[in-house]
């Protein structure tokens, strides 16, 4: 009999001999959990498109309790991701980035059904032609959240007391949070008050229903970024992905020198 039946994300694979993969999976009951897919690579593999990236699936998983690597048995797809990457380039890009981040943040064998539901919760605004930007944003913000590691937006990490309602947010990073006028100077950044606006929206509603928030996304991303490398501390090869084809796409839009072959 199997050790688990779960719904499970494929975050990500990678070889194994000639013929196998393993595969690193966000299940609902055990969180992540690596497993081999005997014969992924063959021809005829009974996997097919299953072990796409953020496909979502069904599986059936093989082995001992305390196993660190378990033998995939059934694999039925859920719900594949590939609909959302035909949105365009950013939202390919941005899907992949979506993966490692999960990965990124969720530890070995310990149950993460929030995060599970957030994961499928993006997804599926992503294959609604939700803009990427705006996903990543909600995505990074939650994760944070889950995680212990976002400051609160209204409660002052120096003193404890209350910050106001509106307004800039003023970041010190020896408290790690915000601080009222009273615990500064802040070493900063600050976020400005449509920033906050959107954090506020972002941690109040689904994915599908946020607005776009174009103006605050670029600021968002740089604290986020800050708080996010404060943790993993190193480089994720799927946002350096999206950095360079970002500035590629700037300078062609410039008029930029381009490479001939």
């Amino acid at each position: 009999m199997p050790l688990l039946s779960s719904d499970a994300l494929v975050l990500r694979t990678y070889t194994l001999g000639e013929t196998s993969k393993i595969v690193v999976l966000l299940t609902r009951e055990r969180g992540k959990l690596r497993a081999v897919a005997k014969g992924a690579r063959g021809r005829r593999s009974r996997y097919q498109s299953a072990l796409e990236p953020l496909s979502e699936v069904r599986v059936t998983l093989y082995g001992r309790q305390a196993t660190e690597l378990f033998r995939l048995g059934q694999c039925e797809l859920v719900r594949s991701a590939f609909p959302a990457s035909q949105h365009g380039l950013d939202t390919a890009l941005s899907l992949s980035y979506f993966a490692e981040l999960i990965d990124a943040f969720c530890p070995d064998g310990e149950a993460e059904d929030a995060v599970y539901r957030l994961a499928t919760a993006v997804l599926a605004a992503a294959g609604e032609g939700r803009p990427p930007a705006l996903l990543a944003r909600y995505l990074e913000a939650w994760l944070l959240r889950l995680g212990g590691l976002y400051p609160p937006l209204d409660r002052c990490s120096g003193c404890g007391g209350a910050l106001a309602d509106t307004g800039e947010l003023r970041y010190h990073a020896p408290a790690h949070g915000f601080v009222c006028a009273s615990c500064g100077p802040a070493s900063g950044p600050i976020l400005h008050a449509d920033v906050r606006t959107l954090l506020l929206e972002l941690f109040r509603k689904p994915p599908a229903a946020v607005g776009d928030g174009s103006p605050a996304l670029a600021e968002l991303e740089a604290f986020q970024q800050e708080l996010i490398g404060r943790h993993i501390e190193r480089p994720l090869r799927s946002r350096r992905v999206m950095l360079d084809v970002a500035s590629g796409a700037a300078l062609a839009a410039e008029g930029g020198p381009v490479k001939r072959a």
